[in-house]
């Protein structure tokens, strides 16, 4: 799906520029975010402020849960199932 890719993108680069600081080596589209303790809790509630801000969607309640957060790839489509706009993009 080359529609994610930029959305991959932008996310790996939030966590360079964040989180990123307590993962050891490089962050892939399928790197493992919280099983590697590079996302915990609270960097998670930083993350959904980005995705939102950026993006221009809202989280329901109920996308809080850990599959969403597993991998970049997986954040990347969580975002581009809640704004289907950026499938025309």
């Amino acid at each position: 799906m080359p529609v994610i890719d930029p959305v991959i993108d932008s996310v790996i680069t939030w966590l360079k520029r964040t989180a990123y600081i307590r993962a050891t080596g490089e962050v892939v589209p399928d790197t493992e975010l919280i099983a590697r303790g590079i996302l915990d809790s609270i960097e998670i509630l930083n993350l959904v402020s980005y995705l939102e801000e950026n993006f221009g969607i809202a989280l329901p309640i109920d996308e809080f849960v850990p599959e969403n957060f597993e991998t970049p790839r997986a954040i990347a489509n969580l975002v581009v199932r809640l704004r289907p706009a950026v499938a025309a993009e």
